[in-house]
């Protein structure tokens, strides 16, 4: 990924060796989601990795709280709560936790602390990270809210920690200039990376469906507004209307709505409810590709577990998007974020050749979206010099 619009510096630095092995910590205390995987993942990586050295600091309550306990003696664990409330019942642990986490950033020498996906707690927190003598760096997966999504009061207050940051980091450029045109964060203060691939099963050379097999297309992820459920039920349709053979899977909690009719009417799969770790890799692993039907985005979580699958990903063109799929090279980017243009870029996919190409650059580019490389990216920019005192 190439950066653009002043921000040449900081891509340069994903891909630069680390100078020295540097000591970090990468913080997550959210309890399920995702990031659980992906913090998984992360400490995994760095713990291999010969010249980087991490604590890596998660809530007890998290749902993976068991396989994170394996990313041992470099844990930090503490307690949060177990449900939305307690972000202001269980308030009352907070000065504790801001003495025990200075003690341990002490006691490891930690020189940064990247916050993995700033928490409704981080922006009591950060200011005492600051005032150890130790950087701040959150990761900022969002810079507007979420048409629809309940939870975007939290991730509002939550952002608020960039007001401390030191360096504030980006998954994709189109974040990092509603950022910059919001008056939110610097240009020079933010630096670009990538979202890895997630690994939910064995990475595969995916094939193409067989002659009169159909190609099978699923939607996965928390159904909601601005994933657009009713666009990708639309594109269904209408490739089902232009004879096209495709088999349908919808796969994620939240409301149907109108959708749930005409989903039974086209025999679609669908299992409305929140899916296990270990469902998620055998679901998708049975699909040809996944379809993000998105009418508002930053990145997606959904594209990169495709990715870890070998899946390649029908997009539109909104937000991050366009950025995380490479068109025509691991995926198909619409022309337009609408029902007809992204059945027209599945009608591309079905072309055999292109699904094999598609599939094998996913499968040959898998180092340039590892975990491993990630790591080191977060490494370079938390530690970079940076002349700004405060957010704009």
């Amino acid at each position: 990924m190439m950066a653009r619009n002043g921000g040449e510096a900081s891509a340069a630095l994903v891909g630069r060796p680390i100078a020295r092995r540097p000591h970090l910590m990468f913080l997550y205390w959210g309890r399920r989601g995702v990031m659980s995987r992906f913090t998984l993942e992360l400490g995994r990586a760095v713990q291999a990795h010969p010249s980087m050295h991490a604590t890596i600091s998660v809530s007890r309550q998290n749902e993976l709280f068991a396989d994170l306990e394996q990313l041992a003696p470099d844990l930090f664990p503490i307690d949060t709560f177990r449900a939305g409330r307690g972000a202001a019942l269980e308030a009352w642990r907070i000065p504790g936790l801001r003495r025990r986490l200075v003690e341990r950033l002490r006691q490891d020498g930690i020189e940064a602390v990247i916050d993995l996906l700033p928490h409704v707690w981080s922006p009591l927190v950060a200011p005492a990270i600051v005032a150890a003598g130790v950087r701040y760096v959150p990761l900022i997966h969002d810079a507007d809210l979420h048409p629809g999504d309940p939870t975007a009061w939290v991730m509002a207050f939550a952002n608020r920690c960039v007001r401390t940051a030191d360096v504030v980091l980006t998954l994709s450029h189109a974040v990092a200039d509603r950022l910059v045109a919001r008056r939110v964060v610097p240009r020079a203060k933010l630096a670009t990376l990538f979202l890895p691939d997630l690994h939910y099963g064995p990475p595969a050379v995916r094939a193409p469906p067989r002659q009169g097999e159909p190609l099978r297309l699923a939607f996965f992820g928390r159904i909601m507004p601005y994933k657009g459920l009713l666009m990708f039920v639309e594109t269904m349709e209408r490739l089902r209307a232009a004879g096209v053979n495709v088999q349908v899977g919808v796969f994620g909690e939240g409301a149907l709505g109108a959708c749930a009719g005409r989903l039974e009417q086209i025999g679609a799969e669908v299992v409305n409810r929140w899916l296990g770790e270990e469902e998620v890799g055998r679901i998708l692993s049975g699909y040809h590709a996944l379809v993000l039907s998105h009418i508002e985005a930053s990145q997606s979580a959904v594209a990169a577990t495709a990715f870890g699958l070998g899946l390649p990903v029908v997009a539109t063109p909104v937000g991050g998007l366009g950025e995380q799929i490479a068109d025509g090279h691991t995926g198909i980017v619409a022309k337009r974020a609408d029902a007809q243009a992204l059945a027209d870029a599945v009608m591309r996919l079905v072309e055999p050749q292109t699904y094999a190409r598609i599939s094998r650059t996913i499968a040959a580019n898998k180092d340039q979206r590892s975990m491993r490389r990630f790591a080191e990216a977060c490494a370079r920019n938390a530690l970079r010099p940076c002349h700004i005192a405060s957010a704009a």
